[in-house]
């Protein structure tokens, strides 16, 4: 177990005194059911996604990627044989606060394409039992996963994994609140090679660098626990490293193929070029049965509220999961997957998923399964 002293002094050792001064609390401002609205303006997010284009537009964007290597299936995905990883250089922290239970780092670093990741670090004030890849869903923030004065559909599940006694790392999913705006982003970057895919599942797994880099403590058990749009940045990240490491999926089960040709997507025609730049390399193809044969046997926890339109038993909710269901009982893993479906809307819960995690992650089993532990070297 490490201690909050011991961390704490660690903190200041190594990145020194905020950069940025900021307020100690996490209090923001009321969001009234449209977080994205407050937030993004409030914490300077429509700031940061809009530099995306002047990076590009300053020739800055690379197409190195040295990181994890991906595999083969889900190159076409990805667009590139390796995660972009981390560049060398020392972490920017932009604020430092402390919550109910546990402190909270705000850190900027740059990934080796030239685009930045922007995050937030919580870390326990008791001790350390392991560390989460948080990964949250469209219109919220990393800020926003940690507060609970007025939570959105994220529910503080940052916060609640702090207080479980686990180090949580929240990267920023670069998007101003919407699709349409994640697909713009998305055809900017792939219009000069870079891939908005790969950039976002590279800054979830950069969590153990982070980490690392900022207390100088390393080998955590690791667990990932993607939400909405992040369950599938989830899903992905671990069928492309095949780390197997403990995953939960919160608000996404579903057959792609049916949501892309629903009104959801269609009513909205403005958004169709982009939309298929950002998924031309078959994202319909990587759900159920084909990604479970990548992801098994992946220890994996879905998590779905009855009330979730947008995974609905209409858009094949209950036929996916049987088949990567079926592919797990096939492969003598049937133990390893599991599904609840809760009393709720399209939010997150961690009800059962939360203990279960905390169970995988302690289990003896994690070492037999889990190839991350230990493995980054910087």
């Amino acid at each position: 177990m490490i201690s909050r002293r011991a961390l704490s002094g660690l903190l200041m050792t190594l990145v020194g005194p905020a950069s940025v001064t900021g307020g100690d609390t996490l209090a923001l401002s009321r969001c009234r059911g449209s977080c994205a609205n407050v937030d993004l303006r409030t914490l300077g997010y429509d700031v940061f996604c809009r530099s995306f284009f002047d990076i590009a537009a300053a020739g800055k964007l690379r197409p190195d990627a040295t990181g994890a290597v991906i595999r083969g299936e889900m190159r076409s995905l990805f667009r590139q044989r390796r995660l972009y990883r981390p560049t060398s250089e020392e972490m920017r922290v932009l604020w430092r606060g402390t919550a109910e239970g546990f402190s909270i780092v705000k850190v900027e670093f740059d990934l080796e394409c030239g685009l930045p990741v922007r995050g937030c670090l919580g870390i326990p004030d008791r001790g350390v039992r392991g560390l989460v890849l948080l990964a949250h869903g469209m219109a919220a923030t990393p800020e926003r996963c940690f507060a609970d004065g007025d939570p959105d559909y994220m529910n503080a599940i940052g916060k609640q994994l702090c207080q479980d006694g686990y180090v949580v790392w929240c990267p920023y999913i670069v998007q101003i609140g919407n699709q349409e705006s994640q697909n713009n982003i998305a055809a900017m970057l792939a219009s000069h090679g870079v891939s908005a895919h790969n950039v976002s599942c590279a800054a979830i797994d950069a969590g153990e660098i982070v980490y690392r880099r900022l207390t100088g403590v390393s080998g955590l058990n690791v667990g990932v626990y993607g939400v909405s749009w992040g369950a599938f940045l989830a899903l992905h990240l671990e069928a492309a490293t095949g780390r197997m490491r403990p995953t939960v999926i919160s608000g996404y089960m579903r057959d792609e193929t049916k949501f892309l040709m629903s009104p959801i997507i269609t009513s909205n025609l403005g958004i169709e070029l982009a939309a298929y730049i950002h998924f031309s390399n078959s994202r319909a193809k990587y759900v159920g049965r084909e990604l479970a044969s990548l992801i098994c046997p992946c220890p994996l926890y879905v998590e779905i509220g009855s009330r979730d339109t947008a995974n609905a038993i209409d858009y094949g909710r209950e036929q996916k999961f049987a088949e990567m269901q079926s592919v797990y009982a096939l492969s003598g893993y049937p133990h390893l997957i599991g599904m609840t479906v809760f009393d709720g809307v399209h939010e997150v819960s961690g009800k059962v998923a939360r203990p279960w995690l905390q169970e995988r992650l302690a289990s003896p089993a994690y070492e037999a399964t889990s190839r991350l532990k230990n493995a980054i070297a910087l």
